[in-house]
């Protein structure tokens, strides 16, 4: 078995360097802010705040896209300033709090898991700082350091907290079933779903059957410009670009029969990749284990994120930090060109959304750069799905 390549002075370091340019990156963020005014994104979610202070109820009075939950996030900075400018900085203050959390957890594995994550980060160049979505990030990649420890109830609560903050962390629930007996896997899972379903189902007590309302928009929508059965849809007679939904939309002949079409394939890779991870698993040792969870947890993630009808560019983020981890402990088969195919699609990505609001007068050029991206993306899962050997042994984060 191949030795750890931790080493904590290289480790200390890389955060530091990562941690400093992460950091200079949100402050160019807070100063547009203040200079320009703040991103269109963040005064949508100011805008949100401002009516739950005024008293309104979300979903009822104004509609809000994402589990109830979430709302936390947006409100934290309303609660310390009413000034938009203000807000903007307190926003992508408390995001890069969470953005250092996760290099802190991935320098405790080696250099190597921070360095990815860092750089693939800032390819998102300001993304991260004007979106929410590092908060369920952080909380999903603290439920897979739980899972490396052998915390798996503790995993249990973070992954369906973390879902209820933004859905997507839950998927990653069922590898709490490996190497368990039936009896555990019930224990891990039921709490798994009563903290989802609790994160859930308060806003229904809350806020009235107009909560679920984050559910039935996205089942309603039509793909996205930026998704792969989008992509698809250009290339078939007579697509159409509609602004629905808060995005741009592409809709026409045929489109929705393909859009139901992946979503059985989204799912179908989803159990794809829980399936591999699992039926790897068997034989091996207690750190062995924990690590194929995370692969399972990568790659349902990983398929969850891209596969599906929506795909903004936020959602590149979403498996980063376990892919990190994965490499780290376990490795690719092929690790330059994962690494490589997908920091080439995260920055053609964030070249395609700069340009976003302007698709409609360069769409030959804009539909051109997401059919290069798409085919950037595709390899990466399958590759990611091959076995390149026996992992690493544990750099030190011993189950309890």
């Amino acid at each position: 078995m191949k030795k750890s390549v931790n080493n904590p002075a290289s480790s200390f370091r890389a955060f530091c360097v990562m941690a400093a340019l992460h950091t200079v990156v949100c402050a160019v963020v807070v100063l547009l802010a203040y200079a320009n005014g703040p991103a269109f994104q963040v005064e949508i979610f100011r805008d949100y705040a401002d009516k739950l202070a005024a008293g309104l109820v979300p979903y009822a009075d104004f509609p809000h896209e994402y589990p109830p939950t979430s709302l936390a996030i947006l409100l934290l900075p309303r609660l310390l300033t009413d000034d938009p400018t203000l807000y903007a900085g307190l926003f992508s203050l408390q995001i890069l709090v969470c953005d250092l959390v996760i290099l802190y957890l991935l320098s405790r594995l080696g250099p190597k898991p921070v360095l990815l994550y860092g750089v693939g980060m800032l390819l998102f160049w300001r993304v991260p700082f004007i979106r929410h979505d590092l908060v369920p990030v952080m909380v999903a990649t603290l439920g897979a350091f739980a899972v490396l420890r052998g915390r798996f109830v503790l995993a249990a609560v973070l992954w369906g907290f973390g879902g209820a903050l933004k859905l997507y962390p839950i998927v990653a629930a069922p590898v709490l079933a490996f190497g368990a007996t039936l009896g555990q896997t019930f224990a891990r899972w039921s709490v798994a779903w009563a903290v989802f379903l609790v994160g859930l189902l308060w806003g229904l007590v809350a806020f009235g059957p107009d909560s679920l309302m984050f559910l039935t928009y996205h089942a309603d929508r039509p793909a996205q410009v930026e998704s792969i059965p989008g992509n698809i849809q250009f290339f078939l007679p007579n697509p159409e670009v509609v602004n629905t939904y808060g995005s741009f939309n592409v809709v026409g002949p045929g489109g929705g029969a393909l859009v139901s079409a992946f979503t059985f394939v989204q799912f179908g890779l989803v159990l794809l990749g829980l399936a591999v991870a699992y039926l790897q698993w068997r034989g091996a040792s207690d750190h062995e284990l924990r690590v194929a969870m995370l692969r399972g947890a990568m790659l349902a993630t990983f398929a969850f994120s891209v596969f599906g009808k929506v795909l903004a560019w936020h959602y590149f983020f979403w498996p980063l930090p376990l892919m990190a981890m994965v490499y780290g402990l376990y490795g690719f088969r092929h690790p330059r060109l994962v690494w490589g195919l997908y920091f080439a699609a995260i920055a053609l990505t964030t070249v395609i959304n700069e340009a976003y609001r302007t698709l409609e007068d360069a769409l030959p050029a804009f539909v051109a750069m997401l059919t290069v991206r798409d085919l950037l993306v595709l390899p990466v899962f399958f590759l990611m799905l091959l076995r390149p050997g026996a992992p690493v042994e544990d750099p030190g984060d011993k189950p309890d």
